[in-house]
């Protein structure tokens, strides 16, 4: 939209944590390049940054002397109407600027000249060449039946094949009706199986979006789809704001996945925001998964969305076997496990051994005085390593592991508890003429070594694998046919109330993309815990249960939580803000949880405290956060407050 009138004044909102729009006035030589939603680069203070017009205003609106814009920036096509108005709600909802919300959406700040072929013109007229999926996907497929209503759907399957084989049908139906889709995946690693399965099928060009891009490729890639030379796109979480014109369909793989919720202002969740634009712009989204999280799970119960689960085409089910390690002689292999293993090993079957903690042992401790070496940085005990190296895996700071205790000279200085190397080393041992391979962070730190592993585990040049949540991939997995989970207590024990729901939904992945026939043994002290018996039994039995417990205890789905993060360098000042923050939000009517020290206290030399609001209304919450935190924060120096919305972590 251009503005209108020969002398301009503009409202321009900036990337920074202030929730305003700063008025400038506009050159009369630029006036007519001046849109809304157009970016602009402005001066601030001492500083020349880039914002995004979002009105046009009186002079009278605007008190003492206006400052010039400096340039209008041609070459960035404007953000619509509808990425505007979900900016705003971005901005409302996760408590954050309206400035953040719009560079997240748009979060090039350059411009590059963009050589465009004559071809490329020709493609962008004739649009209709990318609406075309080949006909060999079926018309009558039964997942395009759900779309004759517009709404969210959550379609459920634990074929990974069967899930595939949906995208095509859904891809093709929307493309023609003349209407763009988004395919969004949790993970870069994801993108090159779909982009060659809809390649397969597709004649036109897609578009890639992920955060792996340089500032160039993406900025090409939003050119092309804000051209309309691409109709489909596929992509990680920033995908959802692909700039089409004409969307009428976003996908969402693996809902459940917490990568889609973002870490950095804002600290949006993908699926959400995907539901919002489909409300503003009136499409339909599906989201996929295996095993829902429990707030897709408790809106389907609540007709919300619409609920469609599929059968799973193999009749080869894969079998769980749940093995009480109270019971056994070997803290590391049941009888159950290292029988099985050795008859894998016979019939040439690869197996994984899974345990989701890198290094040698879990920490270092002597045993004359109890005092465990701790991150200077961090106060979190150090990972022992092999080669007598003490690691935080939290700030990545390094020493030598000592010979003698530190604090009491003592010499019975040893590692304990249990980590990948260490466990490698015991399966060596155990199983002396297999080849063992281990698969971490340590070892696979790069896209080529990744490649290597899963080569030589196609080729069977590995017997036996262990590693971490890092190798939990379909094309790691799809060789497997046994998974022995080591010991399911260190996930289930987090100090995270999600932490049940994330085991459950990690095994139900690994048992998922393991092959047909295969076998899953799962270790445990806790045998009877109702995440553990549901995988074994009827899985509905852990959503009725986990709902049930969060009901009761008034967690998310039921209420909202709204989790303040304090942090500093200065432990007695961070306290001293925990408190002043309690005292303020006292008597407001609203519940909330602590002040209390973090799970984890200090992380990278800062200080953590935290705080939890909740209530069924996020806008009162909103209410308080506005009359109590921004006041508080306004006088506060080396302090920073995070507000994170329906946080998914709470370490």
């Amino acid at each position: 939209m251009t503005l209108e009138g020969k002398v301009k004044y503009i409202k321009v909102v900036l990337n920074l944590p202030l929730n305003q729009s700063f008025a400038y006035k506009v050159p009369a030589e630029v006036s007519s390049r001046v849109k809304i939603g157009g970016k602009v680069l402005v001066p601030f203070r001492r500083k020349i940054l880039s914002g995004f017009v979002v009105d046009q205003i009186e002079r009278e609106q605007s008190r003492g002397n206006l400052k010039e814009i400096i340039k209008v920036m041609k070459d960035f096509p404007p953000l619509s109407n509808s990425f505007i108005e979900l900016g705003k709600w971005i901005s409302d909802y996760y408590y954050c600027s309206l400035g953040q919300a719009l560079h997240s959406i748009f979060p090039i700040q350059e411009t590059f000249r963009i050589q465009r072929s004559k071809e490329s013109e020709r493609k962008t007229s004739a649009g209709q060449k990318f609406g075309k999926l080949s006909s060999r996907v079926g018309k009558n497929n039964e997942s395009v039946f759900f779309l004759k209503e517009k709404g969210v759907f959550l379609f459920k399957t634990e074929d990974n094949e069967k899930r595939k084989s949906l995208y095509l049908p859904l891809i093709k139906k929307t493309l023609e009706r003349e209407r763009q889709v988004i395919l969004i995946v949790p993970e870069i690693s994801y993108l090159p199986i779909l982009e060659e399965l809809i390649h397969s099928y597709y004649e036109g060009e897609i578009a890639i979006l992920h955060s792996r891009l340089s500032s160039k490729q993406r900025y090409e890639e939003w050119c092309k789809i804000s051209r309309g030379e691409v109709w489909l796109a596929i992509g990680t979480r920033s995908a959802v704001f692909a700039p089409f014109s004409r969307l009428g369909l976003i996908i969402v793989e693996e809902e459940e996945n917490s990568a889609y919720k973002q870490i950095e202002v804002p600290r949006y969740h993908l699926r959400d925001v995907a539901i919002k634009r489909a409300e503003i712009e009136d499409f339909s989204v599906v989201l996929f998964t295996a095993s829902p999280s429990l707030e897709s799970w408790h809106r389907a119960k609540r007709g919300i969305y619409k609920f469609v689960e599929f059968s799973r085409n193999d009749s080869k089910s894969r079998q769980v076997r749940v093995i009480d390690m109270r019971k056994e002689k070997d803290r590391i292999f049941s009888l159950t496990l290292e029988e099985e293993i050795e008859k894998n090993l016979e019939e040439d079957n690869p197996v994984l051994l899974f345990f989701n903690r890198r290094g040698f042992a879990n920490f270092l401790l002597c045993h004359e005085c109890g005092k465990v070496p701790r991150c200077p940085n961090c106060d979190i005990s150090f990972t022992l390593h092999l080669r007598g190296k003490l690691t935080c895996h939290y700030c990545g700071y390094e020493e030598k592991a000592p010979r003698v205790c530190p604090s009491c000279k003592g010499s019975y200085v040893r590692g304990v508890g249990l980590g990948t190397e260490q466990l490698e080393i015991e399966v060596k041992k155990k199983f002396p003429k297999a080849c063992v391979r281990r698969g971490d962070l340590d070892i696979i730190n790069s896209s080529l070594l990744y490649k290597k592993l899963r080569s030589d585990l196609i080729e069977k040049k590995i017997d036996i694998l262990v590693g971490t949540q890092l190798i939990i991939r379909e094309e790691i997995l799809s060789c497997i046919g046994l998974v022995g989970i080591i010991l399911a207590d260190g996930l289930l024990n987090l100090p995270d109330f999600r932490a049940g729901e994330y085991l459950f939904q990690l095994l139900t992945k690994i048992k998922r993309l393991m092959k047909p026939q295969g076998r899953l043994i799962i270790q445990t002290y806790n045998p009877t815990h109702y995440t553990i018996e549901a995988l074994a039994g009827k899985e509905e039995n852990f959503y009725e249960r986990e709902a049930q417990i969060r009901k009761d205890l008034e967690y998310p789905p039921y209420l909202h939580w709204v989790r303040i993060l304090l942090e500093g360098k200065i432990k007695t000042k961070v306290e001293e803000t925990a408190e002043a923050l309690r005292e303020k939000i006292e008597g407001e009517g609203i519940e909330f949880l602590g002040p209390a020290p973090c799970p984890f206290a200090k992380i990278k030399e800062k200080y953590r405290y935290h705080l939890v609001l909740k209530d069924k209304n996020l806008s009162s919450i909103r209410q308080i956060l506005e009359k109590k935190l921004n006041p508080l924060f306004s006088g506060i120096q080396g302090v920073r407050g995070i507000v994170d919305v329906d946080p998914l972590r709470t370490m």
